[in-house]
């Protein structure tokens, strides 16, 4: 147990400490340089040890501040470089200082706690840090693209190609069933909303109307709003003690993420143009039909109107590739301006994309400002400000299930080839073989997501001791984000699927919002004895979050040609739906970094309250505990090599009204009054529990020629959230409460090697390995299916015993969307101006159901009829579900840039400071035996369980782009 002086003591020391250090002083000035590049280093912090006084160096790597007049000690760190303490005798006032390269980042500092933090060497938990380079290596739409295969432990995955992303990001396996299955995002100190908001196309394709009712929308997940080019790190909580200190909304994993600050010195401008296009990556095609002999059998005597060549042969029409054929040009300009001096410090970016869609009528805009701004008021305040505003436009066309004849792919099979659907003097033909013709569809239909959000954050650190031995800082961070998301869909009445109801014409508004305010405060307080023997460091805080969230939806039917506002229609109705939620957190946290900075041992506690629980008084504990201990220069060609284990609980909250069993207001008809919920709450819910242990080691190899990390966990989710369904007569169709176990089990590997680093030549290479097994162990219900369209079309079943993941059919287990492995491959390598990095990502297995295939076979209709879709058809036909559930690996090339660093007397001659020109691509190349679109899929969206669905999805596209990027 650490000793700790009395607070009379500590503030006599304070007092004493202080006062001599302040009474006499002399300036200190010095400057930063890279050891390998003798480049400066700008924006690093030089401390004076033992007093409150810093600095930050500016764009020449300059530095100066005021010390005692005795002997000072500088601790210097910049990111990407080792630490180094400097002493300065009495009498010295310039000191120049070289940093060695981090290679690795073994000293960047990561997150421990609400307002603490160790080096990475130290850290006791595997957390991955994603630096801002890695990020925007290429071109991306949205920011969960950008971490695909740089996070082992993570499987992030986009759920169709539609523009303006949409994707899922599961850390460690599946961890519910029925609750949330997003991280927790947590952006300058406060959680932000990632909501997915169904945009209601389901008033078009009535999808919800089939065998599954779950939303079909292929919504976007807000995580999309934030602009990859402003971040400086993603660091990733993987783990439960990692992540116990956000309790009760953590069991889903934590990204943390910091975005850029200001440097002191003279304003620098940074401007970037991006200038490429997108292009579709892949078709499904259909059958080519010879003549009438092999066209009527399959599509009636109707055939002999189209196949009128010579011979009664058939002609053959890419009416899929004329639709998915667009390569509009995209643009993207970014824009920053960072200075300041040793008081203020500023950081403002702009940036403004526009990304063209592959069909028509379809693309992704994006404009976003942010201003950080930090302020030092004398030696012991500083405030920081951090103000983003973003507005983006999506138009998604249409895709995914339908039952009304109107998604691409679901009109695509039942269409033969030899049917030309372009427009004829601007007129398209009926299509004579289903309900619309797809050319039409997205020429006329408009599907638009608008949003406009605003994140802003206010943050206040008080130093309020700051000694040789105690340091105690205070800090409180206010936070609020809201963001309006309107969905505008229209379905003119000319569209050949719309007079099926006998009400031509649709249109929907929805419209949503979600205002999230946060309130952060923290205490911590740092303890190192004169004998330096270790350091203490005690935190403990508050975190108040209040959600409110509110989304209505109007639909209108029945509207004439060329009216577009809901109120114009002939048949409104409306809906919606409200969710106020909020959450109360304690924590405290104690940290012994001890045996010469080897031995770190921590403990936490976090207790949470929250508005969704049955009892909304009621604390839920989240404890945790991690060691870790390093054996410095253990062997021959060893740098060191760390041991370290964890274990702590998270909690993932039930769903909004989980805990109502009473009646409820709802309208019929129009008519307002008194009605049962479909599903009956339980007045006694509770957060579900994540309890998970992990242990590993960290080895750095050959003064940092190599790095490899290993990590094996468990983790072990309680009082799981089941929805059971109910017999009709109860009045309900499912009730929920807690019970069941389910257990996950996996590995995680990361190596990182460096076998050049020169001046003039640096190569980095990064590879990632994951595995995760699955098990539900505890089930006090029968087994039961959840999400897919029946058992014979394949369906995920939870069943005690068996993975959480299995897809059975007619015939038992026909496969598991779990992946046996997934691991990346990336190289980063800079020749004097040249540059060269790229990323490969490859997924062993994880099956897919591709019912999309199975409308092909349904209608003899697929390009591989004459050879393997009879076979397939004909098992079907004969209980076997098997043949559409498909081997989903794959191995795709993720990013590729080459750049090059113009010399500097050519910028010069324009007077620009910098210039670099790149050629990028993402998702360039693709191997996979899967026989659909993409093996990324999910037709349900976001899902804990059943995902890996394929039903009519947006095709996938590659990019290319050009870049400049000056500096001024």
């Amino acid at each position: 147990m650490v000793k700790r002086p009395w607070l009379i003591s500590l503030a006599l020391s304070v007092g004493v400490g202080v006062g001599a250090a302040l009474a006499q002083q002399r300036p200190i000035t010095g400057k930063v340089a890279s050891a390998t590049t003798n480049e400066p280093v700008a924006g690093a912090t030089v401390t004076v040890v033992g007093t409150p006084v810093a600095a930050l160096t500016n764009e020449r790597g300059e530095f100066s501040l005021s010390a005692p007049t005795g002997q000072a000690t500088l601790v210097i760190r910049g990111i990407g470089f080792r630490h180094r303490n400097v002493t300065v005798p009495p009498g010295q006032n310039t000191v120049e200082v070289s940093l060695e390269q981090d290679v690795f980042n073994l000293e960047a500092v990561v997150v421990t706690g609400q307002a603490t933090g160790v080096e990475q060497r130290n850290l006791a938990n595997a957390v991955t840090t994603v630096n801002s380079e890695q990020l925007t290596r290429a071109p991306i739409q949205t920011l969960e693209s950008a971490l695909q295969g740089k996070i082992p432990g993570a499987l992030v995955q986009m759920n169709s190609g539609a523009p303006g992303g949409g994707g899922q990001i599961n850390l460690r396996g599946v961890t519910t069933i029925n609750a949330g299955v997003d991280p927790l995002i947590v952006v300058d100190g406060v959680v932000i909303a990632n909501d997915a908001l169904s945009s209601n196309m389901n008033a078009v394709t009535a999808a919800a109307g089939g065998g599954n009712a779950s939303n079909q929308d292929n919504p976007v997940n807000r995580i999309a709003d934030l602009n990859p080019n402003d971040i400086q790190s993603v660091e990733v909580l993987k783990g439960a003690s990692a992540a116990a200190i956000y309790g009760s909304q953590a069991a889903n994993g934590v990204l943390i993420i910091n975005t850029r600050r200001g440097t002191p010195g003279r304003p620098r401008f940074s401007v970037s143009q991006r200038v490429g296009t997108y292009a579709v990556a892949s078709h499904i095609g259909s059958r080519t039909f010879l003549d009438t002999t092999e066209a009527i059998p399959v599509f009636g005597g109707a055939a002999r109107t189209f196949c009128t060549l010579p011979g009664g042969r058939c002609p053959a029409f890419d009416n899929e590739g004329v639709l998915y054929g667009e390569r509009p040009v995209s643009t993207e300009t970014n824009a920053s301006v960072t200075g300041g001096n040793d008081q203020t410090t500023y950081f403002i970016s702009g940036l403004v994309k526009d990304d063209g869609g592959i069909a028509p009528n379809t693309g992704y805009q994006k404009q976003s400002i942010r201003a950080n701004l930090d302020q030092l008021l004398g030696t012991r305040f500083k405030v920081s400000l951090n103000l983003n505003a973003v507005h983006s436009l999506a138009k998604r066309g249409i895709s995914n299930n339908d039952n009304t004849g109107t998604s691409t792919f679901l009109v695509l099979p039942s269409t033969p080839s030899f049917v030309d659907l372009r427009p004829v003097n601007r007129v398209y033909p009926a299509n004579p073989f289903a309900p619309s013709n797809p050319l039409e569809t997205f020429d006329s239909l408009k599907n638009n997501e608008d949003v406009w959000r605003v994140m802003g954050t206010a943050a206040v650190r008080l130093d309020a001791l700051t000694t040789e031995r105690h340091r105690l800082a205070f800090n409180v961070i206010g936070g609020l984000d809201v963001f309006n998301q309107r969905n505008d869909i229209l379905s003119p009445a000319n569209l050949q699927f719309e007079p099926q109801d006998a009400q031509p014409g649709t249109v929907v508004l929805g419209k949503g919002q979600d205002l999230r305010l946060n309130l952060v405060g923290s205490a911590v307080h740092t303890y190192t004895p004169a004998s330096g023997g270790y350091q203490a460091t005690t935190s403990a805080g508050f975190q108040y979050q209040r959600q409110d969230l509110n989304a209505t939806n109007v639909v209108g039917r029945t509207i004439a040609l060329g009216l577009q506002n809901v109120s114009q229609a002939a048949s409104i109705t409306s809906t919606q739906a409200e969710q106020p939620v909020k959450n109360l957190g304690l924590y405290a946290q104690e940290e012994l970094l001890a045996a010469d900075r080897r031995l770190l041992l921590t403990l936490g506690i976090r207790g949470d309250r929250g508005s969704v629980n049955g009892d909304p008084d009621k604390v839920f504990l989240y404890p945790k505990g991690a060691a870790s201990y390093r054996l410095v220069q253990h062997a021959g060609g060893v740098d060191e090599l760390k041991l370290r284990a964890a274990w702590g609980q998270t909690g993932n909250p039930p769903l909004f009204g989980a805990r109502w069993v009473h009646d409820s207001t709802g309208s019929l008809g129009g008519q307002v009054g008194q009605l049962r919920p479909l599903r009956y709450g339980d007045s006694t819910i509770t957060p579900e529990r994540n309890t998970e242990i992990e242990a590993g080691f960290d080895a750095a190899f050959g003064n940092q020629f190599a790095t490899l990390g290993v990590t094996v966990y468990q983790k072990t989710v309680s009082d799981l959230l089941l929805q059971p369904n109910v017999a009709p007569s109860t009045g309900y169709t499912s009730r929920i409460f807690n019970a069941g176990k389910l257990r996950n089990r996996g590995i995680e590997v990361a190596a990182a090697v460096s076998p050049v680093r020169r001046s003039n030549l640096n190569w980095i290479l990064r590879s990632t390995f994951y595995l995760n097994r699955s098990k539900i162990v505890e089930l006090p219900v029968p087994a039961f299916n959840t999400g897919g369209f029946g058992t014979s079309l394949g369906a995920f079943r939870i069943e005690k015993g068996k993975s959480a993941t299995q897809i059975v059919g007619s015939e038992g287990v026909v496969g598991d969307a779990n992946p046996d492995f997934q691991m990346s491959f990336s190289s980063d390598v800079t020749y004097r101006r040249l540059s060269v990095g790229f990323l490969w990502d490859w997924k062993k297995r994880g099956d897919v159901i591709n019912l999309t295939e199975l409308l092909y076979d349904a209608v003899s209709n697929s390009p591989d009829w004459n050879t393997a879709g009879q076979q397939r058809w004909n098992a079907f036909l004969s209980g076997k579900t098997q043949p559409y559930v498909q081997d989903a690996s794959y191995l795709k090339l993720r990013e590729l840039t080459v750049g090059y660093d113009l010399p500097a007397n050519v910028p010069a001659h324009f007077g620009v400071r910098t210039a670099r020109l790149s050629l990028s691509g993402r998702n360039l190349l693709r191997f996979t035996p899967f026989r659909g679109l993409d093996p990324e899929v999910s037709n349900f969206g976001n899902q804990a369980i059943a995902r890996n669905i394929d039903v009519a999805p947006f095709p996938p596209s590659r990019s290319f782009f050009l870049s400049i990027d000056l500096g001024f």
